[in-house]
């Protein structure tokens, strides 16, 4: 079976995701996300996202 050394995993090429602005709903600033949002769940920029997550044991 062929291989490819790009690395990685899964197994197949999606090409670049389709980005999303959004403005972050704990700080306000304007932020992009790889999906696009209904709107029926808050959206945060990356920091206010990473506060907000809970912490791994």
């Amino acid at each position: 079976m062929y291989r490819d050394n790009r690395g990685g995993g899964g197994g197949y090429d999606r090409g670049p995701r389709e980005m999303h602005k959004v403005t972050c709903a704990e700080c306000g600033k304007e932020t992009e996300v790889p999906f696009k949002p209904d709107g029926t769940r808050p959206v945060y920029c990356r920091d206010c996202y990473q506060k907000r997550k809970p912490k791994r044991f």
